[in-house]
């Protein structure tokens, strides 16, 4: 799949601003909704230092193709952002380095971009990188972070944290769309995308207990109400893809509800708390399942080993080269199925290993690279896309491998000890240090291959001044993923 919306992005990011907007106390702007009739197409809005609280709404804010307009906070000043931004029918924005934080007096939604209630005046062209959105707790929100009626998007780099009441992050109505790079953590559930969104690829996201009993971690599909779809969409969601994403923990895994021709591909599946996978008929105007494929994907299971859904067509899914592995137990004979709901899905082709097949480098530690042995190394089923693991490392074109995390078979990561051993990272996430546990030199790179810091033989490294987000640490050949606050 290629990313419309990638190129534009990144070319136009960086535009020099045609003035600068300057919010917070002793600033010409208290707040967002009163400096925007004075954004104009170019500018950069900062944000300075301190809390802005309460409902705030921005409508018809646009910037050009060539002028987008920037969001962002005032240096390395801290902010925090309660009560709820809500942008309509906008254009061309970029939001970064922002921190969304609820509190007691404003514990409800966080930040939302909408069309407007009408699909002919779809948001599009919008960016959000680099922030943080926590500690939504209140239940009636129903969701922290929300896009319905948005076009050609990406959201990466994000953290959702301390979501315990409602899910993290919705799209409904969204199209041509690329969510990467994300952490998920301690959330009631991580979210869905549904109500005719098609054409949009997450990959590269972490979930670390991102479900709560009976949510799932991700939904892909649902159920829309009749107004809510735009002329042509005659399906829940369409082509979506959901690659080289780590699943840890948590209630449940991933969802397919009601989605059509969508994409499940190497993606790591680690102990989660009831079902991994769920296969649902949802939709009230359009049930049924199709097409949907899931592939070269590693389910490791712990006390369940479960595969969960309603009755389902044989062509509702197909499975291909996925490794179903217990963690516990050997031998292992495979999940279970609902029967007879899934028998004409069922994968009949099951890749089945016990505890004692050398499997992760350090499961329990979170560290999913593969050990010397394993069954996952080289053995995929070859693919297109996704065209990079979980790390951003291009998966091998001749001998792919299952999971999230690509190895070249020949130099698989052995399981040592000692000066040798596998590379960790301490706090994960981290604030201003970071604490790695070899000596020696170490770079950290941010997700598009950019080089942000070296350092020598310190074991704690001030990560202060990077923006929030997701990092790599490498030492040598060896590398691990960090998220910065």
């Amino acid at each position: 799949m290629k990313y419309p919306i990638l190129s534009v992005l990144l070319l136009f990011s960086a535009a020099p601003s045609q003035a600068q907007i300057h919010l917070g106390p002793n600033q010409p702007y208290p707040n967002i909704q009163a400096a925007a009739s004075a954004i104009q197409p170019g500018d950069t809005v900062y944000l300075h230092a301190g809390s802005y609280a309460g409902y705030q709404t921005v409508t018809n804010l646009k910037g050009t193709a060539t002028d987008w307009i920037t969001i962002t906070r005032y240096q390395n000043d801290a902010i925090d952002i309660s009560g709820g931004w809500q942008f309509i029918r906008c254009e061309y924005l970029q939001f970064r380095n922002l921190n969304f934080k609820g509190n007691t007096t404003n514990p409800g939604r966080l930040f939302s971009i909408d069309n407007g209630g009408s699909c002919a005046t779809q948001s599009k062209y919008i960016l959000v990188d680099g922030c943080s959105f926590s500690n939504t707790t209140d239940a009636a929100a129903t969701v922290a972070f929300k896009f319905a009626g948005v076009d050609y998007f990406e959201v990466t780099n994000n953290i959702f944290k301390d979501i315990p009441a409602c899910e993290a992050m919705d799209f409904n109505t969204c199209h041509e769309g690329l969510i990467r790079g994300n952490r998920f953590e301690n959330c009631l559930s991580g979210g869905h995308i549904k109500g005719g969104a098609s054409n949009i690829t997450m990959d590269r996201n972490l979930f670390i207990n991102a479900s709560q009993s009976p949510w799932v971690a991700y939904e892909l599909g649902g159920d829309t109400g009749a107004p809510f779809y735009c002329p042509g969409d005659n399906f829940e969601v369409k082509n979506l893809h959901f690659y080289s994403n780590i699943i840890i923990g948590g209630y449940r895994g991933l969802a397919l509800s009601s989605a059509k021709d969508c994409k499940v591909v190497n993606n790591t599946f680690y102990n989660c708390g009831q079902a991994t996978m769920r296969f649902l008929t949802t939709s009230n105007f359009y049930p049924t399942l199709s097409g949907n494929q899931v592939e070269n994907n590693l389910f490791a299971f712990g006390t369940s080993a479960y595969f969960n859904g309603g009755t389902q067509p044989a062509g509702a899914a197909s499975f291909s080269h996925n490794i179903y592995y217990s963690i516990q137990n050997d031998p292992f004979n495979g999940p279970y199925w609902d029967s007879p709901a899934l028998d004409a899905i069922k994968d009949l082709n099951p890749l089945n290993y016990g505890a004692n097949t050398p499997m992760f480098v350090n499961g329990p530690g979170n560290d999913f690279n593969l050990l010397a042995g394993s069954p996952a190394a080289g053995n995929g089923k070859a693919q297109t896309e996704p065209a990079t693991d979980f790390y951003g490392k291009p998966f091998s074109a001749s001998a792919r491998s299952i999971g999230a995390i690509e190895v070249d078979i020949n130099t698989a990561i052995k399981e040592t000890t000692g000066s040798d051993a596998p590379l960790f990272v301490y706090p994960n996430p981290a604030t201003d240090h970071l604490e790695v546990n070899v000596r020696g030199a170490v770079e950290i790179w941010n997700t598009i291959g950019v080089k942000v810091l070296e350092s020598g033989n310190e074991q704690q490294i001030f990560i202060g001044n990077l923006s929030p987000g997701l990092y790599f640490l490498r030492a040598g050949n060896r590398s691990v993923a960090f998220f910065k606050e």
